[in-house]
């Protein structure tokens, strides 16, 4: 039997028979009953102006308690949005205690922030498992995340030569990596094909290595 892929964050719907993927939905979204979620409170809902975070936070409750609801996320820090960087401390915080409190995975959105998240989760001395999502950083910070147990998801930068993760990404301990399409119009297929070449190994035994972390965590 073939190995499945695992999507581990996606914003769009593509099923079909060897794909698991983790889909995104925004709080005012249903849930189908059938397949693996994740709903989350993005930094950036703070400029919206009509956001109002004690409600958000009481409905993102209420949705992770559903079983099909595998992961909390996105949730996070952005440097670079406009964000309130106190404001998004503080919601990102409320969420880690979801986390914990529910037993259920983050997957982060980090913009420039690896310091603060590294500090948070000792703070909170978190126990759930983070997946920094998007990750395409150095050989530095693949240390210092995976350090502190945080897992690192990568997408379509892998095809791009001129990306820092190009060089970096064969420092990334394989027992600590997902793939991801996010919002990207490929298939995941494609991301493992530009990761195996990287890291000069077949994409069965990929499949196999991401597939036994997926089941590691959830």
């Amino acid at each position: 039997m073939e190995p499945n892929f695992i999507d581990i964050h996606t914003h769009t719907t593509k099923s079909r028979d060897n794909l698991i993927q983790i889909v995104n939905l925004d709080l005012n979204q249903s849930c189908p009953e059938q397949g693996c979620f994740s709903y989350g409170i993005h930094p950036w809902a703070l400029n919206n102006t009509d956001f109002q975070a004690e409600k958000a936070l009481q409905a993102l409750e209420e949705k992770l308690k559903l079983p099909q609801i595998v992961a909390l996320g996105e949730a996070g820090l952005d440097k670079i949005h406009k964000a309130s960087f106190e404001r998004q401390i503080e919601l990102f915080e409320r969420q880690i205690e979801l986390s914990e409190t529910l037993q259920k995975p983050m997957i982060l959105h980090d913009v420039r922030s690896h310091n603060e998240i590294i500090a948070l989760r000792k703070k909170h001395k978190a126990q759930q498992p983070w997946i920094l999502h998007g990750f395409s950083g150095t050989e530095q910070d693949i240390k210092q995340l995976i350090g502190q147990g945080i897992y690192l998801s990568v997408g379509e930068s892998l095809r791009n030569p001129e990306r820092k993760i190009h060089k970096s990404f064969k420092f990334i301990d394989l027992n600590y990596l997902f793939l991801e399409t996010d919002m990207a119009e490929i298939s995941v297929e494609m991301i493992y094909k530009a990761a195996a070449n990287l890291l000069e190994m077949d994409i069965v035994s990929l499949q196999k290595q991401i597939f036994a972390n997926f089941a590691r965590l959830f």
